[in-house]
């Protein structure tokens, strides 16, 4: 379509669909352990696409571990439904928009047989035969994309739009101070002052309790470190933010480029790894280490992964197995 832009491309796609069927029904869905980025981005996109006159279904697959991330859906009335199963025979064929995550990344399966868009920010490891595919890896944050759909489309983000939006930007950033692109601080300056940017950062920065406390003096005393790695696993159900924070804290020691934290207190484990180095890719890092045990991936900088129930790994295997996978990552790099 020549020099046209994304949107208009994606615009293109949606005009060839209404033609197509009758109830003008898309499902946008995030990827399968949605975090503030992923619900701001499907729900940037449903806005917009509700302004051009679409129904939307938000979906997601596994639930949401994030006492902020509940807070924002909740006071900014997001429309967001965990289908646990399968989706209802109304929506199992609906078109549907993968945002922040793609089928091509283990943490991305989509709930219907018919997906025409993959809108992402992480790597893509292969082709994707699909409509309409925007997948730009410099971005920061995927809701960084949808605030330039907005501006392409000439249409202003409502309040509760512009306030999801800057917080998916600000939480992928790191409050713009990570891998941040000339387009995420454009979005950001964009919305800031659309945005209720007061709640957002209240929101964001009172989401621990007092009784997380005691997993940091867990993590603080029960360690393992090899190199520049550091690993903890705690054996009480966290929320995702804490293990994130956690992640992001030991990152912080002279010694360390490299940071696991592995949650351990339910059915299915929860990982979350950091680095600091060029060197050592995180999402490389987190599909090595979890290859046959679970599932993983994300950034360079920042990744995530899931061990599954049936894997029965104890804390020095899985330990080995992430010293292992710091080597041939810095092999590789």
């Amino acid at each position: 379509m020549g020099s046209s832009s994304a949107f208009e491309q994606f615009n293109y796609i949606l005009a060839t669909l209404r033609m197509k069927r009758n109830d003008n029904l898309i499902l946008v869905q995030t990827h399968d352990f949605p975090d503030h980025d992923a619900v701001a981005s499907a729900f940037g996109l449903g806005r917009l696409l509700e302004r051009l006159s679409f129904k939307v279904r938000l979906v997601h697959r596994y639930p949401i571990r994030s006492h902020s991330l509940n807070a924002m859906i909740r006071d900014l009335n997001i429309p967001l439904e965990q289908i646990s199963g399968e989706l209802d025979p109304e929506c199992a064929e609906a078109p549907c928009i993968l945002v922040d995550g793609s089928p091509n990344n283990a943490n991305a399966h989509p709930l219907s047989s018919n997906l025409i868009a993959v809108i992402d920010h992480h790597v893509n490891p292969g082709e994707l035969p699909l409509p309409f595919v925007d997948i730009r890896t410099s971005y920061g944050a995927c809701s960084s994309i949808i605030a330039d759909y907005w501006q392409e489309a000439e249409l202003i983000p409502d309040r509760q739009t512009a306030t999801a939006l800057l917080m998916g930007i600000q939480i992928d950033t790191d409050f713009l101070s990570r891998r941040v692109s000339p387009a995420d601080l454009d979005a950001h300056h964009r919305l800031f002052f659309q945005a209720d940017w007061q709640f957002g950062t209240q929101v964001v920065k009172a989401s621990l309790s007092i009784a997380d406390l005691r997993a940091f003096s867990y993590a603080t005393q029960h360690f393992y470190t090899q190199g520049n790695l550091f690993f903890t696993m705690l054996p009480s159900d966290c929320t995702q933010e804490l293990i994130s924070i956690l992640a992001d804290f030991f990152l912080r020691l002279r010694e360390i480029q490299v940071s696991v934290i592995v949650e351990a207190g339910g059915p299915r484990y929860h990982v979350s790894v950091r680095s600091r180095t060029p060197d050592i890719s995180a999402a490389t890092v987190v599909r090595l280490a979890l290859a046959g045990i679970g599932e993983g991936g994300g950034h360079d900088h920042m990744a995530g992964g899931i061990i599954h129930p049936t894997a029965h790994i104890d804390e020095q295997a899985l330990f080995r197995r992430f010293v292992k996978a710091v080597e041939t990552a810095q092999e590789n790099q």
